[in-house]
């Protein structure tokens, strides 16, 4: 069994964290808190691996990043899971989301 280190835990979300602000032109955590309806602690918690979104949350996330819900549920998930077969099951969900827009932009490009 592999428990995530704290710094791997911290690293997805903030990773997450990060791009949402970028692609949404924020300039500061506290606008991202407000984006996500969340008080700014509670992101705080979240950057340094004290707790993690919800996943109502992390689809709030995903829309702000502009990343598929599954790859930041399951990335999220799978760092806080208490075991590895649990680990398991949100790591798949997160690799069949991302191949599965990777489907979805193919397609979109062949009917150009």
């Amino acid at each position: 069994m592999r428990v995530k280190p704290q710094a791997e835990k911290e690293s997805c979300v903030n990773d997450f964290l990060d791009l949402a602000r970028v692609r949404q032109d924020m300039r500061s955590d506290r606008e991202l808190a407000i984006a996500l309806q969340v008080g700014s602690p509670a992101l705080s918690n979240w950057r340094r691996g004290n707790s993690h979104p919800s996943p109502m949350t992390c689809m709030k996330l995903a829309q702000l990043a502009e990343l598929p819900l599954g790859l930041v549920l399951g990335t999220i998930c799978e760092a806080n899971a208490p075991n590895e077969e649990e680990a398991a099951v949100w790591r798949k969900l997160a690799e069949e989301s991302v191949a599965a827009k990777g489907m979805d932009a193919a397609r979109h490009l062949s009917n150009r």
